[in-house]
C-alpha cells in the first residue's frame, strides 16, 4: 500500500469501529413512559437490565408489584414499597425476553386490594454508557499502539483491522467485567508488542494469528451459547463444569465438596472463566474462541506442509465450518470441543514429522507430554489416539537407530508436570483419596459391563449414529483417511500411515464402545482437515491460479461466518429471537424473590438440570447437590440425596415430577413448601423453598 491510502484506510477502521459501538448502543436505548396505567394495561419487553419509577397520588399506596405470564401462570417479577406522593424507583433483570404483552404493574394497599391507577410508570433500559465510554478510550489506546508499535504500514493496517473485529463481540464482555477484561486487553497487547520484537517471529504471522482470533470470536458469539448473545448455556454438562470451577474460585475441592465424574482440568479451565467473568459463561466463550483460533492456525500449519500460503489459509478458514457444526458441538463448551486444540497440535506434528519437513525434537515431546496431560485430567479415554501418534514417532526413530531416551523423558516430563500440579492440587487439600474415587473409580462404574457380542452390537450401532448424525463431515474423515493411508503423496513412510490408521481406529473404538453422546464426534471431526487437504491437493492439481492466491484466506472469511449459521444453528434459539421466559429463567426470579440472602442453596433431587446453579449466588447444599447419570450405578448419591431431604440441609429443593416419589413428603419434604409447579406436556418440574 502507498503510504497516503495506508493513512486513510487506518483512519477509517476506528470510525467504523466507533459508530458500529454507538450503533448497537442507540439500538440497545428504550425510555418509555406510561400516564395513568392501569392494573390490567400491559406491555412486552426485551432482554436486558430496566430502572423502573412508579408514582402514585393515591394515599392508600403501600406496595408495588410486576407480574408477568408464563407457560399459563402469572408470576411476580419484582416487588417493592410505594409511598403517596413519592417516586419510587427500582431496577428489574430480564434473562430472556417477555414478549406476550403480559407484564402489568399494579399498586396495592394495606390489605392488598389493588388500587385503579398509577399515576406515572418510566421504564427505561439500563445502558453501559461508562463501561463503553471506557472500552472506546481503550481501542483508540491499541489503535494507537499497534500504529505505532507496527510502524504505521500495511501490517499495522491489517493488525488495526483485524483488532477492531475481535473487539466487536467483545464489547459486551468487557461491559460485564470492565477491570478484568481491561487486565486481559493490557495483556495481550504486551504480547504482541514483545512478539513483534523478537527474532524469529514474523509480522505475518502475528497478522495471521490474530486473523484467527477475530474469527474465531466472531464465529464463537453465534455458534456458541457460552457467548453474550445468549442468556446463559443451557447445556447440563456444561453448567456442572461451571457450578464446580465457580466453586473451587469459593474453596470448594471438586469430588470431595462438589462430586461429578468429569475429570478436574475441565473444571480448572472454567474456574478460570470464572475468574476472568464472574456469575455468567462469558468467560467460557473467551477460552473456547482462544482454544478455536490456535486450532485454526495448527490446520494452516498443516495446510503449509502441503501448500503454498493461500491455500492452507483458505483451508483454515473453510475448516471452521466443518469444525464448528451444530450437530456436535452442541451448545458449546464441551470436554471434547477444548480437546480439539490438541488433537489439531499433535496431529499437525505427526504429519510434519513423517513428512519430513519438522525433526521430533525434545521441546516438542515436552510440549505434546503436557498437552496429553491436560486431556488424561479431562477424559482419560481421549488420551489413547494420541499416545498413539507420539509412540508411532518414537518407534519410527527407534528403527531409525535414534537414541529415544530423551525423548522419552521430555514427553514423561511433560506429561508427569501436569500431573504434578494436578495431584498436587488434591494433596494440599487432602483430598487425593476422593479424586481417585471420584475420576478413576467412578468412571469405571459408568462404563457397562456386556459380553463380547453386546459390546460389538452397540458399538455398531453408536458409529452408525454418529455417521448418520454427520453425513457430510463423516465423507471428509473417510476420504481423508483412505487418501493418506493408501497414497505416498502426503506420507511417505509407512510407518506413519500405518500409525494413522491405527490412531483413529483406536479412537473410534474408545469413543464409540459405549455411548454415543453428540458431542463425542468433536474428536472425529478435526481428522476432517485430512480430508480437506486431500481434497485440495486435487484442486490445486488443476487449477494453477490456487496456488498464488495469497488473499483467498482473507477474501474466505466473511462467506464462510456466513455459511457458518446455515450450519451451526445455536443462533435460532437464542435469547435475542426467543419468545418468553424458560423454566430456569423462572426459577432464577422465583429464588430472588423467595430469599433476600446473597447466598442461597440448592439441591437438585434425583437430576441434573445444573443450570438452576449458574444463577449469582446459588452454592450446593451439599457434595451431591445434584444426580449425575451415574447416580444409577453409584446407590450412595441418591441415599445421599434422600438424607438431604430428611434433614432440611437444602435452603431450595428443585424435583422434576414429585409424583414420581409419592413417599418424598413423608419422608422430609414437608419441611419445605411449593413456589413453583411448572407442567407441561414434555416436563413436570416442582421448585420448594424451606420453611
Amino acid at each position: 500500500m502507498k503510504e497516503k491510502k495506508v493513512r486513510i484506510v487506518y483512519s477509517m477502521i476506528p470510525l467504523l469501529f466507533l459508530i458500529v459501538i454507538l450503533s448497537i448502543l442507540a439500538f440497545g436505548h428504550y425510555d418509555r413512559t406510561f400516564p395513568a396505567l392501569g392494573p390490567e394495561d400491559s406491555f412486552s419487553l426485551e432482554r436486558g437490565n430496566y430502572k423502573v419509577y412508579v408514582d402514585t397520588q393515591d394515599s392508600a399506596a403501600d406496595s408495588c408489584n410486576v407480574y408477568y405470564e408464563v407457560n399459563g401462570q402469572e408470576r411476580i417479577l419484582a416487588s417493592t414499597g410505594v409511598k403517596s406522593g413519592v417516586g419510587v424507583d427500582f431496577e428489574i433483570i430480564l434473562p430472556s425476553n417477555i414478549r406476550n404483552d403480559s407484564v402489568r404493574v399494579v399498586v396495592f394497599d394495606e390489605d392488598m386490594t389493588r388500587l385503579p391507577q398509577i399515576d406515572t410508570l418510566r421504564i427505561s433500559r439500563v445502558l453501559p454508557v461508562r463501561q463503553t465510554v471506557f472500552y472506546l478510550v481503550i481501542y483508540l489506546s491499541v489503535a494507537l499502539l499497534l500504529y505505532k508499535g507496527f510502524g504505521g504500514g500495511r501490517v499495522s493496517c491489517l493488525l488495526t483491522g483485524f483488532v477492531s473485529v475481535a473487539f466487536l463481540p467483545f464489547y459486551p464482555v468487557f461491559c460485564a467485567a470492565p477491570v478484568r477484561m481491561l487486565i486481559l486487553i493490557m495483556t495481550g497487547m504486551s504480547v504482541l508488542l514483545l512478539l513483534n520484537k523478537r527474532r524469529g517471529i514474523s509480522q505475518e504471522s502475528i497478522v495471521r494469528y490474530m486473523f484467527f482470533l477475530a474469527l474465531s470470536l466472531t464465529a464463537l458469539y453465534f455458534c456458541t451459547e457460552s457467548s453474550p448473545f445468549y442468556a446463559r448455556n443451557p447445556w447440563d454438562d456444561v453448567s456442572i463444569y461451571y457450578s464446580i470451577g465457580r466453586g473451587i474460585t469459593q474453596g470448594y475441592v471438586p469430588y470431595r465438596d462438589m462430586f461429578d465424574h468429569k475429570g478436574p482440568v475441565v473444571f480448572f479451565f472454567y474456574a478460570l472463566a470464572h475468574l476472568l467473568v464472574p456469575d455468567c459463561f462469558y468467560g467460557g466463550y473467551l477460552l473456547e474462541s482462544f482454544c478455536l483460533s490456535w486450532l485454526l492456525y495448527f490446520v494452516y500449519k498443516a495446510g503449509r506442509l502441503y501448500f503454498y500460503e493461500g491455500v492452507a489459509g483458505g483451508l483454515s478458514v473453510i475448516s471452521m465450518v466443518v469444525l464448528l457444526d451444530g450437530d456436535f458441538l452442541g451448545y458449546g463448551g464441551s470436554c471434547e470441543e477444548f480437546a480439539m486444540v490438541i488433537y489439531g497440535s499433535v496431529l499437525y506434528g505427526y504429519l510434519a514429522y513423517f513428512a519430513g519437513k519438522k525433526a521430533c525434537t525434545g521441546r516438542w515431546m515436552a510440549g505434546t507430554g503436557a498437552l496429553l496431560g491436560l486431556v488424561f485430567w479431562m477424559k482419560f479415554n481421549m488420551t489413547v489416539c494420541l499416545f498413539v501418534l507420539v509412540g508411532m514417532i518414537m518407534l519410527h526413530k527407534l528403527l531409525g537407530r535414534h537414541n529415544i531416551l530423551k525423548d522419552i523423558a521430555a514427553f514423561a516430563g511433560g506429561f508427569a508436570g501436569v500431573s504434578v500440579l494436578v495431584v498436587g492440587y488434591f494433596i494440599c487439600a487432602h483430598a487425593i483419596g476422593y479424586l481417585k474415587n471420584g475420576y478413576f473409580v467412578a468412571n469405571l462404574a459408568y462404563a457397562d459391563v456386556r459380553s463380547m457380542g453386546e459390546t460389538l452390537g452397540v458399538f455398531g450401532q453408536n458409529v452408525l449414529m454418529a455417521v448418520t448424525d454427520n453425513p457430510g463431515i463423516t465423507l471428509l474423515v473417510v476420504l481423508g483417511i483412505l487418501v493418506f493411508v493408501l497414497s505416498s503423496r502426503y506420507l511417505g513412510h509407512i510407518l506413519g500411515r500405518t500409525g494413522l490408521a491405527a490412531a483413529f481406529v483406536l479412537l473410534i473404538g474408545s469413543t464409540y464402545v459405549s455411548y454415543a453422546f453428540l458431542y463425542y464426534y468433536c474428536l472425529v471431526a478435526v481428522f476432517a482437515v485430512l480430508g480437506m487437504i486431500a481434497a485440495a491437493g486435487f484442486l490445486t492439481d488443476r487449477i494453477d491460479r490456487l496456488k498464488v492466491c495469497g488473499k483467498m484466506p482473507f477474501f474466505l472469511g466473511l462467506p464462510c461466518l456466513c455459511l457458518l449459521l446455515v450450519f451451526n444453528q445455536n443462533h435460532r434459539e437464542a435469547a435475542a429471537f426467543s419468545e418468553n421466559f424458560t423454566l430456569f429463567d423462572v426459577c432464577e426470579k422465583e429464588i430472588e424473590n423467595a430469599s433476600n440472602k446473597p447466598d442461597k442453596t440448592i439441591l437438585l433431587y434425583r437430576n441434573h438440570t445444573v443450570q438452576a446453579m449458574t444463577y449469582e449466588g446459588m452454592k450446593p447444599a451439599a457434595r451431591y447437590y445434584f444426580a449425575p447419570n451415574i447416580s444409577k450405578k453409584i446407590p450412595e448419591i441418591n441415599e445421599e440425596q434422600d438424607r438431604y431431604i430428611h434433614e432440611g440441609t437444602a435452603q431450595f429443593v428443585l424435583v422434576h415430577d414429585v409424583d414420581v416419589y409419592p413417599n418424598l413428603m413423608e419422608w422430609g419434604l414437608h419441611q419445605y413448601e411449593q413456589i413453583l409447579d411448572w407442567r407441561t406436556e414434555d416436563e413436570s418440574v416442582q421448585l420448594y423453598r424451606l420453611k
